[in-house]
């Protein structure tokens, strides 16, 4: 993940990999199955962390479950979703998951080098590459993304924690989460193999508070308990030193006491001539009647009419509660995850880079998160994986551009997703973002305020000197604009006012009066400004022009779905309408009519998600720079 949007926000990178197939560990995932993520929002997300969650509410509040599950979906690979909101393949086909990434990486161009790295380069505080077999791999940035210590077969063997330590990190001792439990006592091995289904299994922490209850699938083993219960059951006993846990077994929760008891005096009844050890072949597994027997004090050879009203009072209880000491865990190699990992304090909660070594980031299990089972440990994996490649890809570039003075001029008709898009590229180049639109928006806005008819040059040109525009730049990083003191940022969004920015656009004097105040911002900065006409009149001199647009339909289902989420609906038809009617406007104004000037570059996005879009314009405007 952090190789492949590392690549789409335009570097070329390299990829270490000891193993002999990428994807070792995750094709082994959900049985086989890879449980892709949970479709979950961010606080749901959070909520499954029990680890640091909180150090990914960045990350998780720009890629939840749903964004998971739209990326893979735009990789070729159908999603469903099952019970607890778990996101599986339909083809229920882990190589699925692993097959996309790798047509993705190699789609991409990246580097697959089958070597396992060293140690880290650091020059003057800063990531340099990685060192394999004597071999430097230079690098403006590394990623650290090399899991934990679980599974070490699937080349989870600690090299991260060794690099982090290098960097001078301090890791919080990996101790293993999501994993088999160590039982006191003899029952457990004497049950070995036996498997129950549709119990509910309790953990109490100090034999008083509750702290997991579910019902599910348990295993017993020779060494204690396991299965996908268990497992679960286990990330949320993390204080062993500081107190203890205990099991406690419903294998009847079906059925209340009263119910259970009624069964087993019936039981009891029709075969009254039968041992008790007999009786309990009709309740429990064969493998488990030794145990119970000696459980409950009831010898096994004991007819079912003599068993006592205290005997039954006591098989009851047991059915319902059987008790299991644990000792602790099985190691950190047979855990499903690692918990534990490099302090999260030391690293950037939004980037993912570390506060020690410049250009040094983490990703996935290396870090002190984990989570409980459901899909949420890879969900960490993806949105880690992503802040990091893209956080990495653009620190150097950052740098570098802000040393050259450029403009990217972005025109297009409504709907083909410029300002969206424009805002996306700005904030990776870290250039400024200039939404002119706005700016016509506001003088459309003040126009309907105040009566006058869009259509009434004269009232629009006496207005003019009246109006007070103001552009500033919040906390968000985002432009805002005002209407006087007023901040309008939502307000000329609305429908009515596109219509009016549209046909107050096309007077020649609301051009001129506004086109010093473009041309000014884009000699003081570097810019990406979007719009109609940025390419052929305002920014003519532009070092990257792009065309940016889609087919009808497409943009009118993006505004259809824009204005359904602003809470100001409209029937899809009619948006189809304004749009073409507005399409028409832009064309065939006299003035700037919007058109392609000859050296933009066309970017078609009707065929393209986001991502995809945000990469080709990224791609585009590095290329035309680097030219």
């Amino acid at each position: 993940m952090s190789a492949v949007f590392a690549a789409r926000s335009g570097a070329a990178v390299t990829l270490l990999e000891p193993n002999e197939r990428l994807g070792k560990k995750l094709n082994i995932t959900g049985k086989g199955r890879c449980n892709v993520t949970n479709d979950s929002s961010r606080d749901e997300l959070i909520a499954n962390v029990p680890r640091n969650g909180r150090f990914l509410y960045s990350v998780f509040s720009r890629w939840n479950g749903r964004d998971t599950m739209s990326f893979f979906e735009s990789l070729g690979v159908p999603l469903k979703v099952e019970r607890g909101k778990r996101v599986f393949p339909v083809s229920d086909r882990s190589f699925d998951i692993s097959a996309a990434l790798e047509r993705e990486l190699r789609r991409l161009n990246v580097r697959i080098v089958r070597e396992r790295a060293d140690c880290l380069e650091i020059e003057n505080g800063c990531a340099a590459g990685a060192r394999c077999n004597g071999r430097t791999y230079s690098a403006d940035s590394v990623i650290i993304a090399t899991g934990g210590l679980s599974y070490p077969a699937t080349g989870s063997t600690g090299d991260g924690y060794r690099f982090a330590k290098q960097a001078g990190h301090t890791i919080n001792e990996p101790r293993g989460s999501l994993v088999p439990l160590v039982c006191a006592g003899g029952d457990c091995a004497e049950m070995q193999g036996l498997s129950l289904k549709n119990i509910l299994l309790t953990v109490k922490y100090n034999k008083k508070k509750t702290i997991f209850s579910e019902q599910g699938e348990l295993l017993f083993t020779h060494f204690g308990v396991s299965g996908p219960l268990v497992l679960s059951a286990s990330a949320h006993m993390r204080d062993f030193e500081k107190g203890s846990y205990s099991l406690s077994i419903d294998l009847k929760p079906a059925l209340d006491e009263k119910k259970l008891d009624e069964r087993l005096l019936r039981d009891l009844s029709e075969r009254s001539n039968q041992s008790f050890s007999s009786v309990l072949g009709g309740l429990v597994p064969r493998s488990m009647i030794p145990v119970m027997v000696r459980r409950t004090e009831i010898p096994s050879d004991t007819r079912a009419n003599s068993v006592t009203r205290e005997q039954r009072r006591r098989l009851l209880l047991t059915l319902k509660s059987f008790d299991i000491d644990v000792e602790g865990t099985r190691g950190v190699e047979e855990a499903i995850i690692t918990s534990g990992g490099v302090k999260v304090g030391e690293v950037d909660p939004g980037t993912m880079e570390s506060k020690l070594v410049h250009g040094l980031y983490f990703a996935g299990e290396v870090l002190d998160v984990d989570a409980y089972t459901g899909g949420f440990n890879l969900q960490i994996a993806w949105a880690t994986g992503k802040a990091a490649g893209e956080a990495a890809a653009s620190k150097q570039r950052r740098t570098d551009m802000k040393k050259t003075h450029f403009a990217v001029a972005v025109d297009g008709p409504s709907g083909a997703g410029k300002s969206t898009l424009s805002k996306a590229v700005a904030k990776e180049l870290g250039i400024t973002y200039v939404d002119t639109g706005a700016i016509y928006r506001v003088i459309g806005l003040a126009a309907f305020r105040n009566d006058v008819d869009k259509n009434d040059a004269d009232g629009i040109r006496a207005l003019l000197p009246n109006i007070e525009i103001g552009m500033k730049y919040g906390d968000d990083g985002m432009q805002h604009m005002y209407l006087g003191n007023e901040d309008v940022s939502g307000d000329i969004r609305l429908p009515e006012i596109s219509m009016y920015a549209s046909a107050v656009s096309a007077y020649a004097f609301v051009r001129d009066y506004l086109l010093e105040m473009q041309r000014t911002l884009a000699r003081k900065q570097s810019v990406i400004m979007d719009g109609r006409d940025i390419g052929t009149v305002v920014l003519p001199d532009a070092e990257v022009k792009i065309y940016l647009t889609a087919n009808d339909e497409v943009r009118a289902k993006r505004r259809f779905n824009e204005l359904e989420q602003r809470g100001t609906p409209k029937p899809y038809d009619e948006v189809l309408e304004e749009l073409r009617q507005r399409d028409w406007n832009d064309t065939h104004r006299e003035v700037a009519p919007l058109c392609r000037a000859e050296d933009a570059v066309l970017v078609d996005t009707s065929e393209l998600d986001f991502e995809q879009s945000k990469y080709l314009i990224l791609k585009t405007i590095r290329e035309k720079l680097a030219q």
